[in-house]
């Protein structure tokens, strides 16, 4: 599959973003952009602030100070579901899904804000993850982790993003399941649409990232092109754990 390129315009922008948890400042100061059709990457520790920054962008937090920006509208005080609706789309940490409820009633909800999953989308759907078409019918909690992964993905998809937050994908699972993860992940990117993704596992995010910002303690401490963060010995030794440099 070929590659859309990114444009020249951001369709994301954050502005000196700043999130607090009561007295304690989670997000200090963060600013970048995300351009059409790219992937950007925000790693870092835990505790760094990279989901409160996700948070804050799907309207899930409300930020302390700042602004975010998405398709040239400013949604800082915009509530989830109206972004949901506008194309702006979260995957969560943990994945969320509705164990209880069969695989294509999780996927009838993720298109619930823009009119339902379309007989389309489901079809396009299974194609893309031929184990959720074999078990729609199955509860979605008999799936195993990487299999809820997928369907989160999936789930997310069925309305039709402009743009995907992904948070902490790989979280919790096997190796084989990340690299199937992570194959996902550049082959939705590969489509057209743009990703902002999440991640602990930095070697990985920045491999499938054109741009990268590296966050310790709230604050974007380095950014630029993934591939240059990724080549830099002591940004990885200082920021992205023995992982990043195998």
């Amino acid at each position: 599959m070929s590659q859309t390129k990114p444009t020249e315009d951001p369709i994301l922008v954050v502005d000196d973003l700043h999130v607090a948890y009561g007295r304690v400042e989670a997000v200090r100061g963060v600013s970048f952009t995300v351009a059409a059709g790219s992937l950007v990457t925000l790693v870092g520790a835990n505790g760094a602030g990279k989901s409160s920054i996700i948070n804050a962008i799907s309207g899930l937090l409300k930020p302390r100070s700042g602004h975010i920006t998405f398709a040239g509208s400013d949604i800082t005080r915009t509530p989830s579901h109206r972004l949901v609706g506008d194309g702006l789309v979260q995957v969560p940490e943990g994945r969320q899904i509705l164990g209880t409820l069969t695989i294509e009633e999780n996927l009838q909800l993720g298109g619930w804000h823009v009119g339902g999953a379309s007989a389309e989308a489901l079809t396009q759907t299974y194609e893309r993850f031929p184990v959720l078409g074999d078990r729609r019918s199955l509860p979605a909690g008999s799936l195993s982790g990487g299999e809820q992964q997928m369907l989160a993905i999936a789930r997310a998809l069925v309305a039709r993003p402009k743009v995907l937050l992904m948070d902490e994908p790989s979280m919790g699972l096997a190796p084989k399941v990340v690299d199937e993860v992570f194959r996902v992940i550049e082959e939705i990117r590969a489509s057209g649409t743009t990703i902002v993704l999440v991640e602990q596992n930095a070697r990985r995010a920045l491999r499938a990232a054109d741009h990268g910002y590296v966050l310790q303690t709230g604050e974007v401490v380095h950014s630029g092109p993934a591939r240059d963060l990724l080549a830099d010995p002591k940004i990885v030794e200082a920021y992205l754990g023995v992982d990043a440099a195998r």
